[in-house]
């Protein structure tokens, strides 16, 4: 276990390599290996002038000056295949693809053009972000026409906060609203170990990390229950031959402005978090959804992922371009304790809410960002079923997004990832601009997207009942 605790390798012999950190580098090597599994991205829509690609060119080109990790390029140990760097270069010019679709497509052609290519993967040598520009070739001379700036990121760079401050930066830069934002780099971003490491003696470390292990063998323990599942659907192949036979689906909760205040006003009242009331309603949803069996009861495991921004010392700013995602303690409950009405849904929430304070005053979030590479490295071979939660979540929180950049207005923004290997729903949550989005996202053929339209649908009923029940 001390070995989990170890400095990183010394990586600046030349200073501008810069090794990744174990779970950048899992992520990584996932992504070579499972044909771009976990590349995630964001679609910014937007209404307004036509925008050429000299346009978003030059924009890209501000984030590069500001963010180091733009400027650099891929590249592998040449004695370690499974061990990638970064090298700085400042010729690094980040992929473009301009796109025609019609205007009525605004909706939906991403989706298809993302499912297209979404198995692509980043060669050594390359950057590690791509920009795609979706709009009308008719559109032209219109000012107020639908644009689509999507965002493709490795895992192993970034994470849902940082990839969402540098979005709303391309927006800025865009718009040319603040042109002294970009006029210096910000400093090379530390890792998430290196942060974690830095805000904990030795002794903190290993008391959090054995705390850790001593409450999950303790959950294993008591939790004898088999773990609910929603029903995967019949294949005719292995699962570990998946990737070669899938594809991502993906179903979107949009709660509008006067139900997002209203549901913030009511976790006000009731003393919860956004997120805790929103994973209560998607474990109600849950909960229709498993395996049922009277003579057999079952357990939810509601895996959670966490920030290691703020729980460091100093905080990681949300513009440092890097992957910080630890995780939390399983939330688990069985199934039939699932409550049904709206009193007893708010007091689920609140459960939830006290196991994760519980987890964070338990050091977990940095206890687990020591170690999250080689819990990822353990998911490599053959999907175990018996070792997987029901479904899993991420909350984005509230993300830093305008109504309006310069002559262009600010629609939303929707979140999609590379997921060809997972056999278990996943979820994110987040606010823009007053709204909030939950995603839900599977592997068609075995998670269908009736079934995750099915999750929505259910969710948002639950939403609604807990906000005007």
């Amino acid at each position: 276990m001390f070995s989990w605790f170890r400095q990183d390798p010394n990586t600046d012999a030349d200073p501008k390599q810069h090794l990744m950190g174990s779970a950048e580098n899992a992520l990584m090597q996932a992504s070579h290996k499972f044909q771009g599994y976990m590349k995630f991205g964001e679609v910014l829509h937007l209404q307004g002038p036509w925008i050429s690609v000299d346009m978003l060119s030059r924009a890209v080109c501000d984030l590069q000056r500001r963010h180091p990790i733009l400027r650099t390029r891929l590249r592998m140990m040449p004695d370690k295949s499974d061990s990638f760097f970064l090298e700085e270069d400042e010729t690094v010019r980040l992929k473009i693809r301009d796109i025609a679709r019609k205007s009525t497509d605004c909706q939906t052609f991403w989706r298809d053009e993302w499912r297209q290519r979404e198995r692509d993967t980043t060669t050594v040598g390359e950057g590690l972000i791509e920009f795609w520009l979706l709009q009308d070739p008719e559109d032209v001379n219109n000012n107020n026409s639908p644009q689509e700036i999507m965002i493709i990121s490795e895992h192993a760079v970034s994470d849902g906060l940082s990839l969402s401050n540098m979005a709303h930066e391309l927006l800025v830069a865009l718009s040319g609203e603040n042109e002294d934002l970009f006029k210096n780099s910000l400093d090379w971003p530390i890792t998430m170990e290196a942060a974690a490491r830095n805000s904990l003696t030795m002794f903190g470390r290993v008391m959090t990390l054995t705390r850790f292990i001593f409450s999950a063998i303790y959950l294993r323990s008591t939790n004898r229950l088999p773990t609910a599942r929603v029903p995967l659907a019949p294949i005719e192949f292995p699962l570990t031959d998946l990737i070669n036979h899938s594809h991502t689906e993906a179903s979107y909760l949009l709660l509008n402005k006067e139900d997002t205040q209203a549901l913030l006003s009511k976790c006000r009242q009731q003393n919860v978090t956004v997120t805790s009331a929103v994973s209560a309603a998607i474990l109600c949803a849950l909960s229709t959804f498993v395996k049922s069996d009277a003579n057999q009861p079952t357990l939810l495991n509601f895996s959670i992922g966490a920030d290691t921004r703020r729980r460091c010392t100093p905080p990681i700013p949300n513009h440092d371009f890097r992957y910080h995602v630890s995780g939390l303690m399983s939330f688990t409950i069985p199934t039939n304790d699932i409550p049904t009405t709206t009193e007893n849904i708010w007091q689920l929430a609140r459960n939830f809410g006290d196991h994760m304070k519980s987890c964070v005053d338990a050091g977990q979030i940095l206890a687990l960002g020591l170690i999250m590479g080689k819990l990822y490295q353990k998911t490599f071979g053959e999907p175990n079923l018996n070792e997987l939660p029901t479904c899993g979540v991420s909350s984005w929180g509230i993300l830093p997004f305008k109504e309006e950049y310069g002559r262009w207005k600010f629609l939303g923004m929707t979140p999609f990832v590379n997921m060809i290997r997972g056999v278990m729903p996943f979820t994110t949550i987040q606010t823009v601009n007053g709204v909030l989005t939950v995603m839900y996202v599977g592997t068609d053929p075995v998670i269908s997207k009736t079934v995750l339209e099915g999750l929505r649908e259910t969710t948002m009923n639950k939403l609604q009942q807990m906000i005007h029940g």
